[in-house]
């Protein structure tokens, strides 16, 4: 008997500030930095997906990790004030047992992994890792989150823009998946430390 099975994730969010910025599918949102009377007391951050924001995996393949057929790329841009010692930028799944679902069946998160690829990130994964954090400074959700990059700002670093390359996978190791087309939403938000 032949099973169909495909999985739709889409990555969301929305753009805020000063504290936390998100960003959402097939919206390119950044944040005009602030006129330079004001610079000193105004904090602004923004995520944006550039590519990659709905992923699709046609055909699975059980007892073996399944990659997205794409990366994401994913642009924080930031103008900070001095106190300011880093932005992190966090990937996260609202419910970490339903990241993903088929009407009454579900993919944990911890059965989705990212990894950066784009060389030199601070505190980006560089293996594939589960999303399975917690979440920081009151973003992401408590064992469905990953930490995709941990930008130190510093006094030259200010103001700034960084464009990273995020790839998912599936990992069905030792799994089977019923039959379904299963979808979700990755959450990508940043906030500052």
């Amino acid at each position: 008997m032949w099973l169909q099975r495909s999985c739709v994730l889409a990555l969301a969010g929305s753009v805020l500030f000063p504290g936390v910025a998100s960003s959402q599918a097939k919206v390119v949102s950044t944040v005009s930095p602030a006129p330079a009377a004001a610079a000193a007391g105004v904090s602004a951050i923004s995520v944006s997906i550039a590519s990659g924001a709905i992923q699709s995996l046609p055909a699975i393949v059980d007892n073996a990790p399944n990659n997205f057929p794409s990366t994401v790329g994913i642009t924080l841009t930031w103008d900070l004030v001095p106190s300011t010692g880093s932005v992190q930028v966090i990937g996260y799944f609202a419910s970490p047992t339903a990241a993903m679902t088929s009407g009454p069946v579900s993919i944990p998160s911890s059965w989705i992994r990212g990894r950066v690829l784009t060389a030199g990130v601070p505190g980006a994964p560089t293996a594939y890792t589960a999303f399975t954090q917690s979440g920081t400074g009151g973003v992401g959700s408590s064992g469905g989150s990953l930490v995709l990059l941990n930008q130190p700002i510093l006094g030259y670093s200010k103001t700034g823009t960084l464009t990273v390359d995020l790839q998912l996978q599936l990992d069905l190791t030792g799994r089977t998946l019923a039959a379904g087309s299963y979808s979700g939403t990755l959450n990508i938000r940043a906030v500052t430390q």
